[in-house]
């Protein structure tokens, strides 16, 4: 009885601090610089890199919201459209703005990082308020007739969608990486970060929401879409004016890969029984020798046997 219960208590892992190097003055979490040199503590990341991530994801809501929360007004009034063929327009554009960060996220992680995306999608997204905007300020009677303005119109509306695809997954997990996972005084400012992420999107739809709509209504829609055209053009300027704050982390295996591996081992294995030792359903990396695979083992988690089996 007694080796049974000691066996019920006994770990099979232990969990061993991050090892973490309290001295050093670059990061522990694997973070390089613009450089692709380990990321120095003084001078880079932390807060002095999120005011710029930060300032993008304000100037973004703000154009996004100056355009979706009138949008239908603006398609009837000024495009002639009716209230059906407007509202299902409206629902296919933000259909898209959802859709677009479904790629952007691949490409941010599969290919082109974090950083990087933003950087390309902050200037197809500017173009595509800038195009809004020109559409809207310039007089009816330089068209030839309202298809060729609605072309232009619905030519900045996607631009504008697939800029934001790029941005919105990306912004706050680049914040997120400004700090050190390895450093416990980093991690506690990591949940003030997204204090004020979510705060700056609830305060840049409203301003949209109240300034912008006021001004739409009142017919300035051509300044209405100048005004975040403006400040993403800003945002773009200081975003990749700060390069060299930022810390990076290195692109991993694609995660469609895993996905695939994870499909495959479920089907090939469906017909396989639990053993009735827990311990055996634990697989040890194929790269690693078993004697340090062993070593790792027990010393990655603090389960006990007992845990694992309340929890099944």
């Amino acid at each position: 009885m007694e080796t049974a219960a000691a066996d019920e208590e006994r770990p099979l892992l232990h969990l061993l601090p991050y090892n973490q190097d309290v001295g050093s003055d670059y990061t522990v979490d694997g973070s390089v610089d613009i450089n692709n040199q380990p990321a120095l503590k003084c001078n880079t990341g932390n807060w002095r890199a999120c005011y710029m991530i930060l300032g993008v994801e304000f100037c973004e809501c703000v154009a996004f919201f100056a355009i979706a929360t009138n949008l239908v007004t603006y398609l009837t009034t000024v495009l002639h459209e009716s209230k059906v063929a407007a509202a299902r327009d409206v629902s296919a554009w933000v259909g898209a703005c959802f859709l677009t960060p479904l790629i952007g996220a691949f490409l941010s992680d599969t290919y082109l990082g974090r950083y990087w995306t933003i950087v390309v999608s902050l200037p197809v997204h500017t173009i595509g308020m800038l195009v809004l905007t020109v559409a809207a300020s310039v007089p009816t009677s330089y068209y030839q007739g309202d298809a060729h303005r609605t072309v232009v119109v619905y030519l900045g509306l996607y631009l504008a969608a697939l800029g934001t695809g790029g941005i919105k997954p990306c912004a706050s997990a680049f914040g997120a990486d400004q700090f050190d996972s390895g450093d416990l005084t980093e991690l506690e400012k990591k949940g003030s970060f997204f204090n004020w992420y979510y705060f700056l999107l609830n305060l840049g739809s409203l301003l949209s929401s109240t300034l912008l709509v006021w001004l739409q209504d009142n017919g300035g829609w051509g300044l209405s879409f100048a005004i975040p055209t403006v400040l993403m053009t800003l945002g773009l300027a200081v975003f990749v004016g700060g390069s060299r704050v930022y810390r990076f982390r290195k692109l991993r295996a694609s995660p469609f890969t895993s996905i695939c591996q994870v499909l495959v081992a479920a089907v090939r294995k469906w017909h396989v029984q639990l053993p009735d030792d827990i311990s055996l359903l634990y697989e040890l990396p194929s790269s690693s020798s078993s004697a340090e695979s062993s070593h790792k083992i027990q010393h990655t988690s603090q389960f006990s046997t007992k845990d694992i089996r309340n929890l099944l």
